[in-house]
């Protein structure tokens, strides 16, 4: 059995935080072949140790921006859905998990959150981005329905994704924040024509790969989830 723990977020029902985790993750992970498990916010090193010690592979998913003090900056007011307790969870889990050297799938949220766990930075918004931003990067403030692509993606040679994909690719895109220096490690191994980072591998780890987009959500990105699984099932045995 190979058991993928899929970390999960928090929403406030009447102002009592909630368990979330968006169940296109655990379903394209069980039709895949794998067993799903969500991770509750417990900010607890026993139980994040536990966590890890029982699952082999670990997914970060998207959601709220992540608060600009884990990467050493004020917050302006274009960041938005912050949760602090969220951003130090995930940043322990991804670290010990690295630690471990326990494949990791990252995906639009947790794509930044792998970024600022290892160093990095975001643009708080992508009005803040020094390149030529001249794409669309939110695909709902047009009426895209999320299982649709909105813009291509370049990937670099050699790079996982190249062999999955080949040199370009349509994807979907729902996210107002982008990688601004790369955490230490990471190399830039996708991206749009407008400069902006859409996916980072780990140098000299083939089991990290880290997306902006939402491969759960698309039919056409079902091969990046099976390789995650096959290269889990690989360290497994």
């Amino acid at each position: 059995m190979t058991l993928i723990g899929i970390a999960t977020l928090q929403y406030n029902i009447n102002n009592i935080p909630n368990m979330r985790l968006p169940d296109k993750y655990y379903k394209v992970i069980h039709q895949c072949g794998g067993y799903p498990l969500g991770i509750p916010v417990i900010n607890d090193e026993a139980y994040v140790n536990r966590v890890l010690d029982t699952i082999d592979g670990l997914v970060i998913p998207g959601g709220g921006d992540v608060h600009p003090k884990f990467y050493n900056e004020p917050m302006t007011d274009l960041v938005m859905d912050v949760d602090e307790t969220v951003d130090q969870f995930h940043i322990n889990l991804i670290l010990k998990a690295l630690e471990r050297k326990m494949p990791i799938l990252a995906i639009c949220r947790g794509h930044q959150v792998l970024n600022v766990a290892l160093g990095g930075s975001l643009y708080q918004d992508l009005s803040l981005f020094n390149g030529n931003n001249v794409l669309l990067h939110d695909q709902t403030k047009i009426g895209i329905p999320y299982h649709e692509t909105l813009h291509e993606v370049t990937f670099e040679d050699g790079s996982i994704l190249t062999s999955l994909f080949g040199r370009k690719m349509h994807v979907n895109s729902f996210h107002h924040q982008a990688i601004k220096d790369l955490g230490k490690g990471l190399k830039t191994v996708a991206y749009t024509s407008d400069g902006v980072i859409e996916a980072v591998e780990l140098e000299g780890r083939k089991d990290v790969i880290s997306v902006q987009w939402h491969p759960e959500r698309t039919e056409n990105q079902i091969p990046l989830i099976k390789y995650f699984l096959n290269i889990v099932r690989e360290r497994k045995e």
